[in-house]
């Protein structure tokens, strides 16, 4: 019980549910108790933590504090509304005008160049690096460095306007290309090859020019080719169970290639179908693992498979992340947190890490210790213990 409302909702079960969860004779308490869960606010705040946490959400990311706002009650708005996965995905790479998502392309206030704002999608959505082939051909894998640079001229045309007063302002594709006088980068106007010189046309990995009318909005191509990949569902399935189970079937969950294949293939296959046959619920992904006989197995390893983190033989129990570990701690001395920002004003009493829409403005020492990531990349938490953990743990503030 505690596991999975830790990993559905970010929270500790109160301990009189737990004395009523435990007298309950239901044989189909387990599974009633994930609905109830998936049903609750808890759980959205907690997922809209996870996808901004993903998706970059902060006042440093997208320049200003409005526009971290703004990106973030899309994200929040998602989730409550349990939209299909394949459609944010579509609805972030596509986004123009002034709301939702179209706030992740003000990167710092700054349209990014082409080939950042694509490899970012492709790591995200289809969890490959394309990194390697943007300088030369993948040395390891079969991307090329004509395929790399034929996707990042789906972003070639990203630009923005800027209103006089308002700041950054309305995403768009510009037919014409980024201007550098409205915050492009001078060297982003045109999605140049690096070997040949020449400027590259918007092309799918087959190499094939995509049509004239279709470039006028190049990135709802992109974004049709992403979410009908099968590399999609592969990667939505790997990274849930990555945050499931502290490890994905693929490990890192956003690095699938040749020579880090999944530990087991045939699993992530038909997750990755199921996902597919649901229309991309996410709630019905989470219920269909959390449900399972490998998600509740004891953490009490077998005599001889102690080490044996891989197979998913026992639960292999995971640190928690920065915010659920200071929620948890605040949940059990019943002495909330206060959240400060960084210009003096304060989060609502009774705030919780978790529900920090722009955590990047509200200075923590203790979240930065456990790993809190500063979202200017694609996160990556530091899990391990440390020294200054320690040491806060014997004589910091928050414990003592």
């Amino acid at each position: 019980m505690r596991r999975v409302c830790l990993d559905l909702t970010g929270t500790l079960p109160p301990p009189h549910r737990v004395r009523e969860f435990l007298a309950d004779p239901d044989p189909r308490k387990r599974e009633q108790l994930v609905d109830i869960l998936l049903a609750s606010v808890e759980y959205t705040d907690y997922w809209t933590f996870r996808l901004a946490d993903l998706f970059r959400v902060g006042q440093t990311p997208t320049g200003m504090a409005e526009h971290g706002y703004i990106y973030w009650h899309w994200v929040r708005d998602s989730v409550a509304a349990n939209k299909p996965l394949d459609q944010m995905a579509r609805e972030r790479i596509t986004a123009q005008g002034y709301g939702g998502a179209s706030r992740h392309f003000l990167n710092n206030g700054v349209v990014p160049r082409p080939e950042d704002a694509m490899a970012e999608q492709v790591r995200v959505f289809l969890g490959r690096r394309l990194d390697c082939a943007q300088c030369h051909d993948h040395p390891y894998e079969s991307w090329s460095q004509d395929q790399f640079w034929g996707l990042a001229a789906f972003f070639k045309r990203l630009t923005r306007s800027e209103w006089s007063g308002f700041g950054p302002s309305v995403v768009y594709d510009d037919p014409n290309g980024p201007d550098p006088d409205f915050g492009a980068p001078a060297d982003s106007a045109r999605a140049i090859h690096p070997r040949t010189g020449q400027e590259v046309a918007p092309s799918l990995p087959d190499g094939i020019p995509v049509a004239a009318h279709e470039q006028t909005s190049p990135r709802h191509t992109f974004s049709q080719w992403i979410t009908n990949h099968p590399y999609f569902s592969e990667a939505a399935v790997n990274r849930v169970w990555g945050y499931l189970f502290g490890r994905g079937l693929v490990d890192p969950v956003d690095d699938f290639r040749s020579t880090n294949p999944p530990s087991h293939p045939r699993l992530l296959e038909a997750l990755a179908a199921d996902l597919k046959q649901n229309s991309y619920d996410l709630r019905q992904l989470l219920k269909r693992i959390v449900t399972s006989r490998t998600y509740q197995l004891s953490s009490t390893p077998h005599p001889g498979y102690e080490d044996n983190l891989i197979n998913f033989a026992h639960y292999v129990p995971k640190p928690l992340d920065a915010e659920i570990l200071l929620d948890a701690v605040t949940t059990v001395t019943g002495v909330p947190e206060t959240f400060e920002s960084s210009d003096g004003g304060m989060a609502p009493s009774g705030t919780r890490a978790v529900q920090l829409s722009m955590p990047d403005i509200y200075p923590s020492p203790f979240l930065d210790m456990y790993g809190r990531p500063t979202r200017e990349q694609i996160p990556e938490r530091r899990v391990e213990p440390s020294l200054n953990q320690a040491l806060h743990l014997l004589v910091g503030s928050t414990y003592s």
